[in-house]
């Protein structure tokens, strides 16, 4: 299908976003697949296996094993008339960093069949496992759907992480897209040095220890945790977490 209005209400405002960005930067491109059935995820995992073609996805449909099935991903082409998946001018890389940029995870950073045209939600891990846990299927997950200020929210005080059941992290860690981020006691998103005593952010007696919170502003990774590399030391990079849940 190719109709993203049938796909998580906060998908839709960012890859809104993602072409209106990317336009910006000269770089057009146009939504193509969104949600789909267990049937069509099914042939597209035959393709490469019982199916004439090559190997293009690991997910299985009938065990709903892609974001496209629970409507948390959409794949997007290049529209200027130059090819529809021509990677000339590091297009794909281009539009990736931007889409990672809003808060998306991109699949063009995968090892494991890396797809470059694919974006999707990044807040049940790299898998379906987690989701399925929680809402065992996609149809359980759709009747939770509301509009609202999903993802990253800024007011005037700073950033702060709405959930998609609309709860926020408050003086506690959460993994995000791949990495760590602070929150406080009020739940905004900490930058620079802060401490953390195992259950609050700067508490007051100074107890804890100092984590380096990315200080970049409007930086696309702005807010994340930096620490010390195990086979350099001394030398310093912003962490990632290749199995990412929530570490509140």
């Amino acid at each position: 299908m190719r109709d993203i209005s049938l796909c998580h209400p906060r998908l839709q405002i960012l890859a809104a976003r993602l072409v209106e960005e990317c336009q910006k930067e000269g770089l057009v491109i146009k939504i193509g697949e969104t949600l789909r059935t267990v049937e069509e995820q099914d042939a597209l995992y035959a393709q490469g296996r019982t199916a004439p073609g090559a190997i293009v996805t690991n997910a299985r449909g009938s065990s709903y094993s892609s974001f496209h099935q629970w409507g948390t991903a959409f794949d997007f082409f290049r529209n200027d008339g130059k090819g529809t998946y021509n990677e000339s001018g590091q297009f794909f890389e281009r539009v990736g960093a931007i889409g990672v940029s809003l808060g998306l995870e991109w699949g063009g950073n995968w090892t494991s069949i890396v797809d470059k045209p694919h974006f999707q939600l990044p807040d049940w891990g790299s898998t379906t496992a987690g989701i399925k846990k929680l809402y065992s299927t996609p149809q359980e997950f759709m009747k939770t759907w509301t509009a609202g200020p999903y993802g990253w929210v800024k007011d005037g005080y700073g950033y702060w992480y709405c959930r998609a059941d609309g709860s926020y992290p408050v003086n506690a860690w959460h993994v995000i897209n791949k990495h760590y981020y602070l929150f406080n006691r009020d739940g905004y998103m900490m930058t620079g040095w802060h401490r953390w005593n195992g259950t609050i952010c700067d508490p007051d007696d100074g107890s804890g220890d100092w984590y380096f919170l990315d200080n970049t502003p409007n930086g696309s990774l702005e807010g994340a945790c930096w620490h010390e590399r195990d086979d350099r030391k001394g030398a310093w990079e912003i962490w990632e977490v290749q199995d990412p849940d929530d570490v509140e």
